[in-house]
């Protein structure tokens, strides 16, 4: 028996069960296996303004929980517009999140960052690992070398370099670019390395001052800034600071894109900080024994909750699937995309004719109400002691309304205080 058990040990899960522990509540997580978590960028995004022009960066220099409430009032079917009474929360979760990850996260943001991407263009973003956070178009000094590894054919420095300077002029601002490059991984075998491999080799001893001396022999002193390829070692964001101090100028990473080693950085942080609280994590399928119950199969044997959690995400994470049907696995809840039910309709007829548009079926999920209570085809809540959080909920593309991990740390937040409040006042009525 515990108080609370938590399915899903992403973003959303991991919060939720970090902050029903921090309220007294006895916690379990349980998950099946790394979700989409593990594959972000570097970036938290809360939100950009969505009645922004394209293009127009200026305008997602807005403090993000503005931007938050703009997606509340122009989208509502958004998890942001559904929670609106509680948006004023929203900074509050995401301090929440960067105190528990203090080694790798920075704390919440006055205006959204604009964060260089591996394809050449700038993300707005209202928080970011520490290590990305020099990166920032608006505070980046006039002259910017990016680093270009001569094995990483897959990285183009050159096309980040030229983006970088047209984001700069649609700000207004005058900045220069180089490509840099360096030979410190030269080795025929570090052309088949993948990203997880090249930042392991760099954790090792001494290998950060290789690199730096390498860098040393070809930067000159015009050069204000350095950007790095997003491989800056495993396990944390020091080396970005070591090699500011050996090169005696700023270093950060660009952003990434899968495979991600800052997302399985900030994996391994949440899983650190879920050991660090006493959250004990469970490598397994989770079943429902009975309908209308709380107790679930987990790892051979069984466990009851007293108030259940559920941040099992979207397609990547197993929190909807599709065979046939789309369905939710676990409590076969009615899943939505919009206002349409996802049942078993062509997946075509829920995406968009052109590939700027929204394409519904990333927005399937399960609705919510105001409490985080996913809601029954009445749209009455399903068990008042159960609650949804992250991208399993319905109403939004975590990637396309660049709102993924904000939403994440703020539904999870919400419905881990929700479910420890609700678990301890049954505890005091037994």
């Amino acid at each position: 028996m515990t108080d609370v058990l938590v399915i899903g040990g992403g973003m959303a899960g991991a919060i939720a069960a970090l902050c029903a522990k921090s309220t007294g509540a006895e916690v379990i997580l349980a998950r099946r296996a790394l979700g989409a978590t593990a594959l972000s960028s570097g970036a938290i995004d809360v939100a950009t303004d969505p009645s922004a022009p394209a293009g127009a960066l200026k305008s997602q220099l807005v403090p993000p929980e503005l931007a938050a409430r703009e997606v509340a009032r122009t989208r509502p079917n958004h998890p942001y517009a559904v929670l609106v009474d509680k948006l004023d929360r929203l900074k509050e979760s995401l301090s929440f999140a960067a105190q528990n990850l203090p080694e790798l996260l920075t704390p919440p943001l006055d205006r959204n960052a604009l964060l260089p991407t591996p394809l050449g263009t700038v993300k707005p973003t209202g928080m970011a690992q520490s290590s990305h956070l020099g990166g920032d178009l608006v505070s980046l000094p006039e002259s910017v070398g990016v680093v270009q590894l001569s094995i990483n054919p897959a990285y183009d420095a050159r096309m980040i370099a030229s983006g970088l300077e047209a984001a700069a002029a649609l700000l207004g601002r005058r900045l220069t670019a180089q490509v840099v490059e360096s030979r410190y991984f030269r080795e025929v075998e570090d052309a088949l390395r993948g990203p997880y491999e090249l930042a392991e080799r760099l954790d090792r001893p001494g290998a950060v001052e290789e690199l730096a001396s390498d860098l040393k022999r070809r930067l000159t002193d015009s050069v204000g800034a350095l950007l790095f390829p997003p491989i800056l070692g495993r396990r944390g964001t020091s080396l970005a600071t070591q090699l500011s101090g050996l090169l005696g100028r700023p270093c950060a990473e660009i952003l990434s894109s899968p495979p991600s080693v800052p997302g399985l950085r900030l994996q391994e942080a949440l899983d650190a900080a879920l050991i660090r609280a006493g959250v004990p994590i469970v490598e397994s399928e989770v079943a429902l024994l009975a309908p209308d119950s709380r107790s679930f199969a987990i790892q051979g044997g069984s466990i009851e909750a007293t108030a259940v959690v559920l941040a099992t995400g979207k397609f990547i994470g197993g929190g909807v699937i599709r065979h046939e049907r789309f369905k939710e696995p676990i409590f076969d809840l009615p899943l939505f995309a919009g206002g349409t039910r996802a049942e078993d309709q062509y997946i075509g007829d829920l995406l968009a004719d052109t590939f700027q548009g929204e394409h519904q079926v990333f927005r399937v999920g399960v609705r919510i109400d105001s409490s985080l209570h996913p809601l029954d085809l009445r749209g009455q809540p399903m068990d008042p002691q159960l609650f949804a959080a992250g991208s399993v909920i319905s109403g939004y593309d975590p990637a396309a309304d660049k709102t993924g991990l904000g939403v994440a740390i703020f539904t999870g937040y919400l419905a881990g205080e929700a479910a420890s409040r609700v678990s301890l006042a049954g505890s005091r009525r037994r």
